[in-house]
């Protein structure tokens, strides 16, 4: 087995690897990427893409008011096409075109007599490797659901995407259990409820989507609901059996008959195949352990991204994930390391793509009320009221920004259209300190839904103007006296 050396080896068949690639190749280093491949770990999990390819289809089908019987195989075929699109943007083709060495299968990590990792017969040295594996998912701890069978995300895009067009000849399942507070199993359960399936979400927390803010969870629950979910609150599965052609879902007293079941439950980290404890990596069932500079307990060793156990308020993010392989392969290959700006964590955008959409950036509004501040101001405006909105009749929706009494950006919150789209606005506006009052004075066209922003800051006016006259007074002494 001889040895075959490289700047950098990165171990992971995930966006944040394949970004890693990308970074290390424009740093003019040799790089290998290792695609791990097992009978449960595809090279290429779709599912980077898939919670807006899902919104999408759902808009597709209330435009068109596609019925049951109606509905034709193209919004999941687009979303396959536009998903393989994305996909070759970073495919190990064009990896390999930019020189980087891509290897398909499964190795492990080997300590003696040097650090290396072997895979299909080679012996890989590197001066630094990178984990970049993510997280996959585990079996639930539900008695019965093993044997009764399950769907993750990777198993119902296949599914879906193979079988359609036809929902009513009994190929596809009409009704569906959804299980767990995962984002992505509201958003499957509002795009299957939009297709014409029964669909019921059950979740052991006191509401959907736990780690935003009640309203805004309630608003998209009542949504879910007048598309024809069915949701259990604080609920616990007890069991799942498999009887006749049925699933039988077990829940306190009750039991529900459906045809699949789907598991959003948190992942877990990949890294079991690589024999990490062999070469002293400390990890947990939260993920691998990694300081500030992404470095694991072992010194050539780093790792990045949903295998750290890392999350942007509550859920795995791609954006973080992202920002973590930049810094990791600038850490793995130079001299002078930087750490990672954990308070930008919070500055990173991030969305749930229901039908209207949720996006958040920032200190969120639950943490604000929860907190001991007293200088805090949340400055919020509905989405009827902007003029764009008024034109394509959507009356559902709002934007919360909040801010200090200092007018410093804290964070924001939106639903509705295009708010994953300009929540980036905001998200640039944090962080480049901008102020409240200059997004009052930020020119935009009309009508616009950027003009939503505007007209949200605008809020802070208001709120000036109720200020009692011994503020401006107190106000303006403090300024002088600085």
């Amino acid at each position: 087995m001889p040895p075959v050396e490289y700047d950098l080896v990165i171990i992971g068949a995930t966006a944040a690897a394949r970004t890693a690639a990308i970074e290390a190749v424009n740093l003019q280093a040799r790089v290998a990427l290792i695609l791990p491949q097992s009978a449960s770990w595809q090279v290429y999990p779709q599912s980077d893409f898939y919670p807006y390819a899902l919104a999408q289809i759902a808009k597709y089908s209330r435009s068109n008011q596609s019925s049951l019987q109606q509905l034709s195989s193209y919004p999941w075929k687009y979303a396959e096409l536009a998903n393989d699109r994305i996909e070759q943007q970073s495919s190990p083709a064009l990896l390999a075109a930019m020189g980087v060495d891509t290897i398909v299968g499964m190795g492990e990590f080997c300590r003696l007599p040097h650090l290396a990792f072997n895979i299909n017969q080679r012996s890989l040295h590197a001066r630094a490797y990178l984990m970049a594996t993510g997280s996959m998912s585990h079996y639930p701890l539900i008695p019965g659901i093993q044997a009764a069978g399950y769907l993750t995300l990777v198993g119902v895009a296949s599914l879906l995407a193979n079988r359609l067009p036809s929902l009513v000849d009994g190929k596809i399942p009409l009704r569906w259990a959804i299980i767990g507070t995962e984002s992505i199993g509201v958003e499957l359960a509002q795009t299957l409820a939009k297709l014409g399936c029964k669909v019921k979400l059950i979740v052991e927390t006191a509401q959907i989507l736990p780690y935003e803010d009640l309203d805004t969870a309630q608003l998209i629950q009542a949504q879910l609901e007048a598309d024809g979910v069915q949701i259990y609150l604080e609920t616990t599965v007890t069991r799942v059996n498999q009887e006749h052609k049925a699933k039988v879902v077990s829940i306190g007293d009750d039991s529900i008959a459906v045809d699949e079941v789907f598991i959003a439950l948190p992942d877990r980290p990949f890294v079991e195949p690589f024999n990490l404890v062999g070469v002293g990596i400390d990890y947990n069932i939260k993920g691998i352990s990694i300081n500030k500079k992404l470095r694991t307990s072992h010194p050539q060793i780093y790792a990045c991204g949903s295998v750290c156990g890392n999350v942007l308020g509550g859920y795995h993010s791609q954006s973080l994930t992202q920002y973590e392989s930049k810094i990791a392969v600038h850490n793995a290959l130079s001299r002078r390391k930087i750490k990672v700006d954990y308070h930008s964590y919070n500055n990173l955008p991030w969305a749930v793509y229901t039908d209207p959409p949720l996006a958040r950036v920032g200190m969120t509004i639950n943490t604000a009320k929860n907190s001991d501040r007293k200088d805090l101001i949340i400055l919020r405006k509905h989405l009827k009221n902007c003029p764009q909105a008024i034109v394509d009749n959507i009356t559902s929706g709002y934007c919360q920004i909040l801010v200090t009494r200092k007018g410093q950006i804290l964070g924001a919150e939106m639903i509705g259209q295009n708010a994953p789209e300009l929540i980036q606005f905001l998200a640039l506006a944090i962080q480049q300190k901008l102020k409240i009052t200059d997004l009052t004075t930020f020119p935009c066209l009309s009508p616009s839904y950027t003009e939503f922003i505007y007209q949200t800051a605008q809020e802070w006016h208001t709120y000036v103007s109720k200020q009692p006259q011994w503020y401006e007074i107190l106000k303006w002494w403090n300024l002088r006296n600085r």
